[in-house]
């Protein structure tokens, strides 16, 4: 397996991250944990996750996981998203559902259907406060590395009151760096009014190109970091490109010429994957690797990474083909 810490800064987080949204709903607490050791033993320290996530158990068993190496790790969790009241029977029956869908993977779409939807909340100082005490618990930690305002909307990443509790936060201690994982509109208005955000998480391939998007639009003299996610599934950017792929002859050549084998989907993944890592070089690009093949794939993209230039035009040359 490739290590990606030689490719980071000495105290620097990963240049890659591990996004945890599934962590306890479509993979259990035992492969999550084998899934999280196997990401920090290839170099992984970066990991991304929320109390919505798997269910509302992601966050404890991401505490589980760096109970050893808190000073290792760099943890970033968000408020905003209420996590989904999942209904008994669903959660007795997960351990099934989850073989189920390993069997047939066919099947993990309308299972994800079938269970109920996380709900944006208004974002308040109370809320955010409240919020921040019951990550750390399940955490199992004093602090965050980074608290981000999840889905928050451009009044909200502006209002004072919010403002004044994420600068409290930061003076207590409970949160290190202060994040918008949101629209590019809600970061660039939050970054534009308040020197306390200094991440940006958005999403980042082809067919939302937001970091291009934002060149040219970031205040001037700020130095920002951006998380980028959604390389692949969240917005079907990987079954968009494969079709592309399989309905134009020319689109496949266009990749075939520069270097891209394997089948369709194989194709369309090496390639949103060094999109992704290739235009934020200077930030953290998140995927899910709960597999080991997964995490391989991901990591051997990043040490074969062609220039951003390069990707940038192939970009351009797939979608105007």
């Amino acid at each position: 397996m490739q290590r990606i810490a030689s490719l980071s800064l000495e105290g620097a987080p990963s240049v890659v991250g591990m996004g945890c949204a599934s962590l306890g709903s479509r993979i259990g607490r035992r492969e999550g944990l084998k899934a999280l050791n196997r990401a920090f033993d290839a170099g992984i320290t970066w990991f991304d996750v929320a109390p919505s996530y798997g269910d509302a158990e992601a966050e404890t068993i991401l505490g589980e996981f760096m109970l050893a190496r808190r000073g290792q790790v760099q943890i970033c969790t968000k408020v905003g998203i209420k996590p989904a009241q999942t209904p008994m029977v669903m959660r007795v029956a997960k351990p099934i559902l989850r073989c189920v869908t390993g069997w047939i993977p066919a099947l993990r779409k309308y299972v994800s259907r079938a269970r109920p939807m996380a709900a944006k909340l208004p974002i308040s100082a109370e809320l955010i406060l409240r919020s921040v005490d019951a990550s750390l618990q399940r955490l199992g930690t004093d602090y965050l590395d980074v608290l981000a305002l999840h889905g928050a909307e451009p009044d909200e990443v502006v209002h004072d009151d919010i403002v004044a509790a994420l600068e409290r936060i930061v003076a207590l201690g409970k949160a290190k760096t202060i994040s918008i994982a949101s629209s590019l509109e809600s970061g660039l208005i939050g970054l534009a009014h308040s020197s306390i955000y200094r991440i940006v998480q958005v999403a980042n391939n082809p067919f939302q190109p937001l970091l291009a998007q934002a060149a040219g639009r970031l205040p001037m003299g700020r130095k920002v970091t951006f998380v980028t996610h959604s390389a692949y599934g969240a917005f079907g950017a990987l079954y968009r490109l494969r079709d592309r792929i399989e309905s134009s002859t020319t689109r496949l050549q266009i990749l075939r010429d520069a270097g891209y084998g394997g089948n369709t989907e194989v194709t369309a993944a090496a390639f949103l994957a060094d999109y992704a890592l290739a235009t934020n070089r200077s930030g953290i690009t998140l995927f899910s690797m709960l597999k080991k093949e997964h995490l391989d794939f991901n990591l051997w993209r990043l040490e074969h990474l062609p220039e951003r230039n390069r990707v940038e035009q192939l970009a351009r040359a797939l979608l105007a083909a």
